[in-house]
């Protein structure tokens, strides 16, 4: 006799629908400025915008902001700039995760200011290095901030990597 599972089937439904005024949206993240007020981060792969919205409490509306990053001083952003995923540092700031070219670069919104970029290199010979530097292949999709940067890559390889400066202690 077959033995009944006990697990029940949850499930989620759509409560609320928030138009993003981006073209693809290819990552979200939540912010924290400088005056400690949150803001929904979005950013889409296709052009070079960035765009936030204050969060209010309840369902108003929200109000979303937006800029194009390849017009920030200090930006490597390209017309197709491949942007896959954002994530907001403890200072406000906010960094984009390129996958082509695979880099990472810091925007300061509050600045409006591309502050910091960061080539992302994986070395040697191996199957994940020679994924990594083929320009057809697959890279950075998601990213987690701390004391190193920790990268999704998404397939040819699946793996997670940690990006830190060279005989730096592993932190992330």
């Amino acid at each position: 006799m077959a033995k009944k599972s006990t697990k029940r089937k949850s499930r989620l439904r759509a409560d609320r629908v928030v138009h993003v005024p981006l073209r693809e949206v290819s990552g979200i993240c939540l912010r924290r400025d400088r005056d400690h007020r949150m803001s929904l981060i979005a950013v889409g792969d296709r052009a070079a915008t960035l765009a936030w919205a204050p969060l209010t409490d309840g369902d108003a509306e929200l109000d979303w902001h937006s800029i194009d990053v390849a017009r920030l001083p200090g930006s490597l952003a390209a017309k197709n700039p491949q942007t896959e995923a954002v994530c907001a540092d403890g200072a406000g700031r906010v960094l984009l995760l390129q996958e082509s070219p695979p880099r990472a670069e810091l925007v300061d919104i509050e600045a409006r200011r591309a502050a910091a970029f960061i080539d992302l290199v994986v070395e040697g010979r191996d199957e994940l290095a020679r994924s990594w530097e083929d320009p057809d292949g697959s890279r950075g999709e998601g990213a987690v901030p701390r004391s190193h940067l920790l990268v999704a890559k998404e397939k040819h390889p699946a793996v997670l990597i940690e990006f830190g400066p060279p005989g730096a202690n592993r932190g992330a």
